[in-house]
C-alpha cells in the first residue's frame, strides 16, 4: 500500500509499504521513482523491498536461495518508519527496528537538473556493538515496464559502463531477457545481476553507473554513484518488479565488515539518481554531469578551461632543465596556460623513473640549478607550473620500499604488487613524511598544479590496527587518500589538482568532486582516443576531462587534425615533438586552438545530443563516430572516420555552418551536413548556429 507520495518537478517519489511473503505480519518500506506521467493504480502489485538495504553479522535471509547470491533482504531490513520530514528540496525518512538500530534515509532534489541525491546514516542506539556487513547507499525498487502497465519487467534494458586501462566508460547494454532477469513461472527463485569493483582503482572493471530503460515507453532511471573504494551495484528481481541498489562492496563481494560501537554511527557515500521520459541514456547522463559540475569548487584560473602542456609524451619520463627550456621556447607563441613536469624529476642516476617513486628527491643531474629554477622559468613565461606525484606508493627501487613501518600489510605481510608497495596513510609517521616530501616541496618550489597519479591496486584491502576486516582497512585507506587532496589544497591555496590513475581508473564522482580535472585515460596517441573521450564525456564534466593531443614530427596534416579534434571533447593537453614541429604543423595547432576557443561554451555547458559510433573493435577500428553536442543556439559536431567509414548525412535544419576544422570532404546544403571519408585519421569539427 502507498505510505506517502511526494512530487519533485516531473518525478514522483512513492514510499510504499509491502508485505514480505512467507513471513506473517512482516512489512518493509520501499522507494519507487517514476515520472508523474506514468500512472500507478495498484500499489499492492508494485512490490517494493526495503529502501534501506543493510546486513549485520548473525542476521538471516528473508528470501529463499539468496545465500551467496545477494546480501539484500536480510532480517535487518524489517524496519518501521518513525517519521518523515519533507521540504521542497527533499525527504528525510527516519526508520528503526525497535531494537536500537536506527537509520535516516536522505533524499534531496536539485530543481535545476532534476537529479536526486540519496544516502543512508546508521546509528547504533543499543547497548552492544553491531557489525555491519552491508549498507547500500541507495535502493530504488518497484521497477517495472511502463509500456506493460507496470505488470512485469519484460522489455527492460540494463545499461552499464565497462572500464579497463585505456578503455574507460564504454557503454554496455543488455536486455533483461538476455541477463536471465525474467520472473520465474511460479514467482520462485531470485534473479540477481551483480557487478562492481574490488580495490583502490574504482573505475577498473566498471564505472559506477547504471540505467534501466523501457525504450517503448521512453522511461529511464539512471544512477551514478560515489565509489572511492570497492563498490557494487545489483539488479534484484524476485516478483513482478525489480530493484536497483548499490554502495560499498559488501562482505561477500568485497570482504567489508565494520563494527559499530554503541552510540556510534556510519554514513554511506551518495548516489545520484535521475528519472526521465526523454533523451535516453545521453539525456540521463547530461543531467547527472550537469549536477556534478554544479558541485565543483575549483580555482578561479580553471573557469576559462585553459590549455595545458604536459611534457610526458615529449621526454618519456626524463624531464630536465635543458629540455624543458627547449619546450618552453618552442611553445611560446601558443596560448598555453599551464606547463606540467611529469614523472621522472626524481629519477636516480642509476635507475628508471617508474620504480623509484617514494623517496621524492629531485634529481641533481637533471636539474643542476634545482627544480625551483625551472619553476621560475615557467612562471617567467607567464604559465602556471605543475608537477607529478604518485604519493601513495613506494616503488621497488626506492629506499623506503623496505621500511615496512610506513607501509600497509595484509594478514601481517607487507602488501606488495609487481613493483609497488603502499603507504599507510592512516599513520602519523606517514603523514609527517608526506608533509615534508610533498607539501613542503610544493610550497618551497612555488608549484601551482599537481598531477596525482596512482598506478596499482591494493585489491580486497589491508590490515588495520583495530583488527577490522581487510575490506574496512582498504576503505579507511582510501578515505585517508581523499583527505590528502584537501590537505594539499589547504597547504597551497588555489592549487590546481589533477586526478590520474593509470589514466582514468579513479574518475568516480567522490574523488572528482575534490579536483579540478582528471586524466581521461592513458590513451596517449592511439586511434581510439576520440572513442574513449566520447565515452568518458557521458559521466565526467567536460571542463574536468583532460585529453591528450600528442603531436609527432612525422605527423601529416590529417594526423595533427585528428589529435586536436580528439581533444575537443574536453580539455586540451598538448604534448609530443612540439620543439621539432615545422611551421605547417604549428599553424594547424594554432588553428585548432583558435577553433577550440570558439566552442568552449558548448564543450563546457552543452548537452550530448547523440553519439553515433559504428566501431566495434577499438584496436582494429572500422567505421566512424559522429558526436553531437548542443548549447543554446549552437551545435558542435565532431566526426572521426576510420577505414570503411560510411558517409555522414546529418540533418540540421534551421542551422547555418559557422566554422569547420577538418580534412574531410564536406558540404552543408539544404540543412544537411554531408561528410565523406574512408581512411584512418580523418576527422572534422563543425560549429553551427541557429538561423
Amino acid at each position: 500500500m502507498l505510505y506517502s507520495r511526494f512530487v519533485f518537478g516531473d518525478t514522483a517519489a512513492y514510499y510504499v509499504r509491502s508485505a514480505v511473503e512467507g513471513h506473517e505480519d512482516a512489512f518493509v518500506y520501499g522507494l519507487a521513482l517514476y515520472p508523474v506521467t506514468v500512472p500507478i493504480e495498484d500499489f499492492e502489485k508494485l512490490y517494493c523491498d526495503s529502501l534501506v538495504q543493510v546486513a549485520f553479522t548473525g542476521d538471516r535471509n528473508l528470501i529463499d536461495y539468496t545465500q551467496g547470491l545477494s546480501m539484500r533482504n536480510r532480517s535487518s531490513v524489517l524496519l518501521s518508519i518513525r517519521e518523515q520530514i519533507s521540504t521542497v528540496s527533499g525527504v528525510d525518512t527516519y526508520l528503526s527496528d525497535g531494537q536500537g538500530n536506527d537509520y535516516v534515509h536522505h533524499l534531496s532534489y536539485d530543481e535545476k537538473t532534476g537529479v536526486f541525491a540519496l544516502s543512508i546514516e546508521y546509528f547504533n542506539r543499543g547497548d552492544r556493538a553491531q557489525t555491519l556487513e552491508m549498507l547500500d547507499s541507495f535502493s530504488v525498487s518497484g521497477i517495472a515496464s511502463p509500456s506493460r502497465n507496470l505488470k512485469n519487467t519484460c522489455g527492460l534494458t540494463l545499461h552499464r559502463m565497462t572500464a579497463a586501462w585505456s578503455r574507460e566508460c564504454r557503454l554496455k547494454s543488455d536486455s533483461f531477457a538476455h541477463l536471465g532477469l525474467d520472473m520465474s513461472w511460479a514467482r520462485y527463485g531470485v534473479k540477481v545481476e551483480k557487478w562492481g569493483q574490488r580495490g583502490s582503482m574504482p573505475v577498473r572493471d566498471y564505472f559506477p553507473f547504471a540505467a534501466i530503460e523501457d525504450e517503448a515507453n521512453g522511461f529511464l532511471l539512471g544512477v551514478m554513484m560515489e565509489a572511492p573504494y570497492s563498490w557494487q551495484m545489483e539488479v534484484y528481481e524476485e516478483k513482478e518488479t525489480c530493484s536497483l541498489s548499490g554502495g560499498l562492496g559488501d562482505y561477500e563481494f568485497a570482504h567489508w565488515r565494520k563494527k559499530i560501537a554503541p552510540q556510534e554511527s556510519f554514513s554511506t557515500h551518495k548516489a545520484y539518481v535521475k528519472v526521465s521520459r526523454k533523451g535516453g541514456v545521453n539525456g540521463v547522463c547530461n543531467a547527472l554531469v550537469h549536477y556534478m559540475d554544479s558541485l565543483l569548487r575549483v580555482p578561479e584560473s580553471e573557469e576559462s578551461m585553459p590549455v595545458l602542456f604536459n611534457e610526458y609524451c615529449t621526454t618519456w619520463g626524463c624531464p630536465s632543465e635543458e629540455n624543458i627550456a627547449e619546450i618552453l621556447q618552442a611553445i611560446r607563441s601558443l596560448p598555453i596556460d599551464t606547463f606540467v613536469i611529469d614523472c621522472g624529476w626524481y629519477k636516480p642516476d642509476d635507475k628508471g623513473w617508474c620504480n623509484a617513486t617514494g623517496d621524492w628527491r629531485e634529481s641533481k643531474t637533471l636539474f643542476l640549478a634545482g627544480i625551483k629554477a625551472v619553476v621560475d622559468r615557467i612562471h617567467a613565461e607567464g604559465k602556471r607550473a605543475g608537477i607529478w606525484f604518485e604519493f601513495e606508493v613506494a616503488g621497488i627501487d626506492s629506499e623506503i620500499y623496505s621500511q615496512k613501518e610506513y607501509l600497509v600489510s595484509r594478514d601481517g605481510y607487507t602488501l606488495s604488487t609487481k613493483n609497488r608497495r603502499f603507504f599507510d596513510l592512516r599513520k602519523p609517521l606517514v603523514s609527517d613524511y608526506l608533509e615534508k616530501k610533498m607539501l613542503s616541496f610544493l610550497r618551497e618550489n612555488a608549484f601551482d598544479y599537481i598531477k596525482i597519479d596512482y598506478n596499482d591496486n591494493i585489491g580486497i584491502g589491508c590490515d588495520s590496527e583495530d583488527g577490522s576486516a581487510v575490506g574496512e582497512g582498504g576503505r579507511q585507506l582510501q578515505e585517508s587518500s581523499l583527505e590528502w587532496i584537501d590537505r594539499i589544497k589547504d597547504a597551497v591555496p588555489e592549487i590546481v589538482v589533477e586526478n590520474c590513475s593509470s589514466g582514468g581508473s579513479r574518475i568516480e564522482p567522490c574523488r572528482m568532486k575534490k579536483v579540478a580535472m582528471c586524466s581521461f585515460s592513458d590513451a596517449h596517441e592511439c586511434k581510439e582516443i576520440p572513442l574513449v573521450a566520447a565515452n568518458v564525456s557521458r559521466v565526467v564534466p567536460a571542463r574536468q576531462e583532460q585529453i591528450w593531443a600528442v603531436i609527432r614530427r612525422e605527423d601529416d596534416e590529417k594526423r595533427v587534425l585528428w589529435s586536436m579534434t580528439s581533444a575537443f571533447f574536453g580539455r586540451i593537453c598538448l604534448s609530443g615533438d612540439i620543439p621539432n614541429a615545422d611551421d605547417k604543423r604549428f599553424q594547424l595547432i594554432r588553428e585548432g586552438l583558435s577553433f577550440y576557443q570558439s566552442i568552449k561554451d558548448i564543450v563546457r555547458y552543452g548537452d550530448i545530443v547523440s553519439v553515433d559510433n559504428t566501431v566495434e573493435y577499438y584496436r582494429e577500428p572500422f567505421g566512424r563516430q559522429v558526436y553531437v553536442k548542443a548549447y543554446r543556439k549552437k551545435i558542435l559536431v565532431l566526426i572521426h572516420a576510420f577505414e570503411r567509414a560510411e558517409p555522414v548525412f546529418l540533418p540540421l535544419n534551421g542551422y547555418r555552418l559557422q566554422r569547420a576544422y577538418t580534412n574531410l570532404p564536406y558540404s552543408f546544403v539544404d540543412g544537411t551536413l554531408c561528410v565523406t571519408g574512408q581512411g584512418d585519421y580523418e576527422s572534422g569539427a563543425f560549429l553551427l548556429e541557429r538561423d
